[in-house]
């Protein structure tokens, strides 16, 4: 178990378009289900935890209180359940973790003994654990390039690439020079590319992205050869979108929201896109969202904060089948789902009342703009990432019963550890995944009773990811 090598790397938003920009092969590339919402915080955290956010407590960048009309951020410290590192540690496993969202302040990862951290790229400023590496590796530890607008278009393409060329200098080092079980690094080079160059989704312009994403499948090839098993695996996919829908408009439109339009003018709560010098801004426009929901809250009977979320958030409670209602109405809402049947965990008290699904194409915006919707061109999130296996023991062409899903990477992470998966997971063993002659295929599965009893039987987001695809239908009430 202790000479065991797992690696993970995350595509950052990747779909099969992109992944295969990247150069993984399209025989390799199995459809790899998101979280609801399919946004970056939860995603992330219920790949690296195994189970939805109701669990871990994460939803989005903003953490909302309706009660007190406050908006604060969430951080690592706001992460309830133990991380895979934090299991391994447990069996003085040792793990390198790069790049991970909610993994800042280090100080929220309370089980990292044996675990080096690189500060992910909403951090105030690129860090890592223990503090000693930092000194040595501090002239690779530099800002992500989050400001395209002031490079322009034709400039960002190259200053992506100088940072990924940068940064991998630190990233082999970590990977061929330190003691390890699990690597887990992210990239978030596709997710960047895609926001701000949608037509790569539709295969053009490759040239834009071809330069860094060979640096990336350079990486992914160096540690091939390293691993027993090698997960590539993106938090959700991307898809072009063709019209922006503005939700808190539609709800004023319905009578839920009742606001000054000069006031609402300079309203602004948390972009979609985080900007540039992360968690700086975010804080600065966390003061602004403060008092925009403060203002918005107080004359509101429901209103949606971060619109990657997909939620919405209800004051007065015994008004939700009406919301729900008037929102199904607008062809751009494929449904509005009561969170609290999507999720079910100790923390669903802090997560929004009503999950609104946008129809395919369609953005949702919580600005108030006059209008309900706009034509746009943009790329943005997806439920559908993307999911390959690669090691001595893993199949070359898999067959899977149902498709991989983020909650399925730690348990099947731990299976080949060796290590008891717990209970209350939300996701399963990929044993498809396992050449039939394998030690991992012929091991039976253990259970530990971490966490209690496993409540996912009752949810319907299964459902929902097959209405999504077209291949059932969910009915909101």
């Amino acid at each position: 178990m202790k000479n065991r090598k797992v690696v993970i790397i995350g595509l950052d938003g990747a779909n099969k378009t992109t992944a295969s920009l990247v150069g993984i092969n399209n025989t390799k590339l199995y459809d790899f289900i998101s979280t609801i919402p399919p946004y970056t915080p939860p995603s992330w955290t219920s790949i690296f935890t195994g189970v939805n956010p109701a669990k871990h407590g994460i939803i989005g960048w903003q953490k909302v209180d309706v009660e007190k009309n406050h908006v604060g951020l969430y951080t690592s410290k706001d992460v309830k359940y133990p991380r895979l590192s934090e299991v391994l540690e447990g069996a003085n496993l040792k793990s390198i973790l790069i790049n991970l969202p909610m993994t800042y302040p280090f100080s929220g990862i309370k089980r990292k003994k044996r675990t080096i951290i690189v500060s992910d790229w909403a951090s105030p400023r690129q860090s890592m654990f223990p503090q000693r590496l930092e000194e040595e590796y501090k002239e690779y530890l530099i800002d992500p390039p989050h400001d395209w607008a002031r490079h322009g278009k034709d400039e960002y393409p190259r200053k992506v690439k100088e940072y990924t060329e940068t940064r991998l200098n630190l990233y082999y080092d970590l990977l061929e020079r330190e003691d390890w079980n699990l690597y887990f690094i992210v990239f978030s080079e596709p997710d960047w590319f895609s926001h701000i160059f949608p037509q790569i989704l539709e295969g053009k312009d490759s040239h834009i992205v071809a330069p860094t994403f060979k640096l990336i499948n350079e990486f992914i090839e160096t540690a091939k050869s390293m691993a027993d098993a090698l997960f590539i695996v993106s938090d959700h996919g991307f898809e072009v979108k063709d019209r922006i829908f503005y939700v808190n408009e539609a709800l004023a439109e319905s009578g839920f929201i009742k606001y000054n339009r000069l006031k609402a003018k300079f309203v602004r709560l948390a972009k979609n896109i985080v900007p540039r010098k992360v968690l700086d801004t975010l804080i600065t426009k966390t003061k602004t969202s403060a008092s925009s929901i403060s203002y918005i809250a107080q004359n509101a009977d429901a209103f949606m904060v971060e619109p990657a979320t997909w939620g919405s958030y209800v004051k007065t409670k015994n008004r939700i089948e009406d919301i729900k209602n008037a929102l199904v109405e607008y062809d751009e809402v494929f449904d509005v789902i009561e969170f609290s049947k999507i999720h079910r965990g100790s923390y669903l008290r802090n997560m929004p009342d009503l999950v609104v699904i946008p129809q395919k194409g369609v953005e949702f915006s919580h600005e108030f703009t006059g209008k309900i919707t706009e034509k746009t061109y943009k790329g943005d999130h997806e439920i559908h990432g993307i999911f390959s296996a690669y090691g001595d023991a893993i199949k070359e062409k898999i067959e899977f019963k149902k498709s991989p899903r983020v909650y399925d990477i730690v348990p099947t992470a731990l299976h080949i550890f060796g290590l008891p998966i717990p209970k209350d997971t939300d996701g399963r063993v990929l044993m498809e995944i396992f050449a039939e002659d394998s030690e991992f295929a012929q091991r039976k599965v253990k259970f530990s009773s971490l966490g209690g009893i496993s409540q996912r039987k009752t949810s319907i987001e299964p459902k929902i990811v097959l209405s999504l695809k077209g291949e059932n239908n969910v009915s909101a009430n």
